[in-house]
């Protein structure tokens, strides 16, 4: 029998919004991120239809939805940014937390500029004009994402993920929509694996280390400590059962503040650097991405776009 853990907040009417509105540093893009990894029709926990992306945030013991706009991208970007809360504090809290998300800091020009030393990685970069991925919260989120996401497709990774919000993520209707948050930590520890495999049709060594991940969240790093020594707790956490390099290093991309690191051996990447660049080898792509360590994360998501496109 299937049952939904899902904590439902009753918020159909409620008033407490508070809006606020970022100028991201220009230029910026980010919808086409948005339309390819945040669901449509499958909460992951973000969903993101007719050009706003809403989910839940958990701040200090307390559920905050929100929902982003985006009103223009380009050189003159805006998103706004609407807080479900009646707390000013918690509003600034969560609207510093979507900043970060949504990466509104990040320089792209600058990244460009330091890209001229390669023709090849310049125009990518100017093809992508502006274009950055969100971030994700925190390593447990990031870890739990990537393990469902490992050897299947993207469409796939997007069911399950789904499947996994609903049921056990926390939900909330606001004027008729529905928002959710990835599911707590505590939730997802006290399932056995073979319950978690047969809800959200996993295999049982990814359910395992869904539930491991879930019973070690309070011990993992914060991401500035991740952000210090990544390569370091990349070897920690392949420790666990489930979670191999890959899985290590497109967690740690998606958390990370920088783009110090990302997923060499992901296979969307591989064929990005042999339609961009021409090589197939690891070790030629590293040494390629030497002098652009600082970005070596972001050239990656790029070039795993490239390697998604159809020809």
């Amino acid at each position: 029998m299937k049952h939904t853990y899902n904590i439902i907040l009753l918020m159909s009417h409620y008033s407490g919004v508070k809006i606020f509105k970022l100028f991201p540093k220009a230029p910026y893009l980010i919808t086409p991120h948005l339309e390819k990894f945040a669901g449509r029709d499958f909460p992951t926990p973000s969903l993101y239809i007719d050009g706003s992306c809403r989910r839940i945030l958990y701040i200090d013991d307390v559920y905050i939805p929100y929902k982003v706009f985006i009103l223009s991208e380009g050189e003159e970007p805006i998103l706004e940014v609407k807080l479900f809360t009646d707390d000013y504090n918690l509003a600034s809290k969560a609207l510093n937390i979507v900043r970060e998300i949504y990466r509104v800091d990040f320089d792209y020009l600058k990244f460009l500029e330091k890209c001229r030393v390669d023709g090849r990685l310049y125009h990518l970069a100017r093809k992508y004009y502006g274009l950055r991925p969100t971030r994700v919260l925190d390593i447990y989120e990031a870890l739990v994402d990537s393990i469902i996401e490992q050897n299947i497709s993207l469409n796939l990774a997007m069911r399950i993920k789904g499947k996994f919000v609903r049921l056990y993520g926390v939900r909330a209707f606001i004027n008729g929509e529905e928002y959710y948050s990835f599911p707590p930590p505590n939730v997802i520890s006290g399932l056995k694996p073979l319950d978690l495999k047969g809800s959200i049709r996993t295999t049982r060594v990814k359910a395992k280390a869904i539930i491991e991940v879930a019973r070690l969240s309070g011990e993992l790093p914060k991401v500035d400590e991740i952000d210090r020594d990544p390569y370091g707790f990349m070897d920690y956490i392949t420790m666990i059962k489930g979670i191999g390099r890959w899985t290590a290093e497109i967690s740690v991309a998606k958390v990370s503040k920088k783009f110090f690191v990302g997923p060499f051996g992901d296979l969307a990447v591989k064929r990005g650097f042999k339609r961009v660049l021409g090589i197939e080898d690891e070790g030629d792509m590293k040494e390629i991405l030497r002098d652009l360590s600082e970005y070596t994360g972001l050239i990656l998501y790029l070039l795993a776009l490239e390697g998604h496109r159809r020809r």
